[in-house]
């Protein structure tokens, strides 16, 4: 006799969902353009270089690559509850300390080193895991609402930090950073967090496990691919996805931190960036559901070289924004590829890859996403101290989104020969 399955009125799935949009407001400040706006405090009060000053964003990035292989078994093994915690106390704690540096090679240590490896365990990597378990179906619009919390934080901390560091000093902005990390992430996470649905008795997305056959009455057991992370690096699919990404983590790193001196270098006032860089956030923010609609298409090849069309016309632009028309349009495009490309590359590994396998999977490549990423805000800072303009690394930029369409066109979904049901 076939079971009568019932949908939960609420499927505990929304919950994880809003306990990672919460962990996405606090590590906005170690992700987006907001340091730039203490490039021009810290040169005037330390007379460090912008390139030293970016610096501390390449050893994030080399730090939470080199700590995702071990990461990414941990969740699959305890789930995201047992490191999201851990990483609110220690990124919390090391902002906090942050304010008290005088040397260069304590912002290197307490922003880049320490600050990285807390925001390590509750950042991209350990959230998109996290709702790529629970949701199947709806990945694209989860992770979507997901993204919003570090875009709905740059629109309220791009102005905040603005007026803060203008009134009070860079140091009173780290502190806030690390008292919002605390607030916001710790209960949520503790509370919230689950493994898998099948814990709890669930199933992805709130659905019925016991999809039938056409020709059949009886229900097909669902099945989930298994990989080891030796099996799938010997995939095609695993080198073309990770290293497309990679190469646009190289640009949009570099981007990332530059938007605000760029923008300070071509005469705009401290106001108009700020405004600059809250309309991008106010962009992202509303354009992120569109975006996981899409992204749920990405079994279309121009779905996923669409975040990468859209970055290279932004970076376009760019090289004309002493237009404000033109910076403001470029800023928009650009913006929505960062919002499309944060939520396709966590689609296209769930899907190709499974769930089950997706902590050690992705953290693998997760390492040469932010170990390339690691170098571009140091590349794009030290084109501008070589050079003295940033123009020559955004026409190099529109390159590597070129090259990184190309590679993703090629990457096909890999052939599991092991699976687990479910």
């Amino acid at each position: 006799m076939k079971k009568t399955f019932k949908r939960p009125r609420y499927y505990y799935g929304w919950n994880i969902v809003l306990a990672s949009f919460m962990a996405h407001l606090a590590y906005a400040e170690q992700y987006s353009s907001t340091l730039g706006l203490f490039m021009r405090p810290l040169q005037n009060e330390f007379s460090w270089s912008r390139s030293q000053i970016a610096v501390v964003q390449t050893i994030s990035r080399v730090l939470e690559a080199l700590v995702a292989p071990f990461i990414g078994p941990i969740i699959d093994k305890f789930g995201t509850r047992s490191v999201i915690p851990v990483g609110a106390v220690i990124a919390g704690i090391s902002l906090m300390a942050t304010t008290y540096i005088n040397e260069l090679w304590q912002f290197y240590l307490l922003r880049g080193v320490a600050a990285a490896m807390g925001f390590s365990l509750m950042g991209f990597l350990v959230t998109s895991i996290a709702i790529n378990n629970w949701f199947v179906r709806k990945r694209g619009r989860a992770l979507a609402i997901v993204n919003t919390g570090s875009t709905l934080s740059n629109v309220i901390l791009m102005p905040v930090s603005v007026y803060v560091i203008s009134q009070s000093g860079w140091r009173s902005m780290f502190f806030l950073f690390a008292i919002i990390t605390w607030v916001v992430v710790l209960i949520p996470s503790i509370t919230l967090m689950r493994r898998r649905p099948e814990d709890m008795g669930l199933h992805p997305d709130g659905d019925d496990p016991n999809s039938t056959n056409l020709n059949s009455e009886e229900p097909q057991k669902p099945k989930e691919p298994i990989w080891t992370r030796k099996e799938a690096m010997k995939t095609s699919a695993f080198w073309l996805v990770s290293m497309s990404f990679a190469v646009a983590s190289f640009a949009f790193q570099g981007i990332n931190i530059s938007m605000a001196p760029y923008m300070q270098d071509l005469n705009y006032g401290d106001a108009m960036v700020a405004s600059a860089l809250f309309f991008r956030a106010v962009v992202m923010t509303i354009g992120l559901p569109v975006m996981g609609l899409i992204a749920e298409k990405a079994q279309y090849a121009w779905v996923r070289l669409f975040p990468f069309a859209l970055q290279g016309t932004g970076s376009l632009l760019f090289l004309f924004g002493e237009n404000p028309i033109i910076l403001f349009i470029g800023l928009a495009i650009y913006g929505l590829g960062v919002t499309s490309i944060g939520v396709t590359q966590e689609v296209i590994w769930a899907n190709y890859f499974g769930r089950y396998s997706l902590g050690r999977v992705r953290s693998a490549g997760f390492v040469a996403t932010f170990g390339a990423g690691a170098t571009g805000p140091v590349f794009m800072n030290l084109v501008y101290d070589l050079l003295n303009s940033y123009k020559p690394a955004f026409m190099l930029f529109l390159l590597f989104f070129f090259v990184a369409s190309i590679l993703i066109i090629f990457a096909k979904p890999p052939k599991p020969t092991k699976f687990i049901n479910v």
